[in-house]
């Protein structure tokens, strides 16, 4: 991880493989920026499970209204009598009209920092998403977030439809991509706030 606090950016990326604590990272800088000067908004996705530990599912929740929760992702016998949907990942069945109704509004928001957790396979099935998340990124929006934190999957991951979004990522020397592993999981997010002051800050 190459990067210190005199470094700026306009966005980083946090990427790593399933379970490594991307979403966790995303959720405990949620809470130094709530206890610093700025304003944060976006959505993170969390795992649905059983008592028993199985996984049923995935749920997008907006960052400032944790009830907002909707439908990402479910496996055929946890729709809880939702119409199945023609949009599937392995075995689960992607909720487009759902994810969008709760993200969407998420990414409009007038705030200094925005958070995307995921854009991912199951997100980029919303071309809304996917527009909206290329003109945050390259293009002047209104109420354009100062800085962005994502996560995205590992390189390996990356569905080949959406490669040339990701390639823009890469090659984008404003947006810095992070692997999180286990030896820096637990001192990212103050490092993570430290470069999102000097950046701002500086702009």
């Amino acid at each position: 991880m190459e990067f210190d606090a005199t470094q700026r950016f306009k966005s980083i990326l946090l990427t790593g493989p399933p379970g490594i604590g991307k979403t966790t990272v995303c959720k405990k800088i949620i809470k130094l920026i709530d206890n610093s000067n700025y304003t944060c908004d976006g959505f993170y996705t969390e795992e649905i499970r059983l008592e028993n530990r199985k996984r049923i599912g995935f749920d997008v929740i907006p960052i400032n209204n944790i009830n907002g929760r909707g439908f990402l992702a479910r496996i055929e016998s946890a729709l809880e009598g939702k119409k199945p949907s023609k949009f599937r990942v392995g075995n689960y069945q992607v909720f487009v009209d759902e994810f969008e109704l709760v993200a969407l509004p998420c990414l409009e928001s007038q705030t200094d920092v925005l958070i995307i957790d995921e854009i991912g396979k199951m997100e980029l099935f919303s071309k809304r998403f996917h527009d909206c998340v290329d003109k945050l990124f390259w293009n002047n929006v209104e109420n354009k977030p100062l800085f962005i934190i994502g996560t995205i999957p590992e390189k390996n991951r990356i569905p080949q439809r959406y490669i040339k979004l990701f390639e823009k990522f890469y090659r984008d020397g404003n947006c810095k991509i992070v692997d999180v592993n286990i030896q820096n999981r637990d001192k990212l997010p103050e490092m993570l706030l430290n470069i999102i002051t000097n950046s701002i800050t500086i702009d």
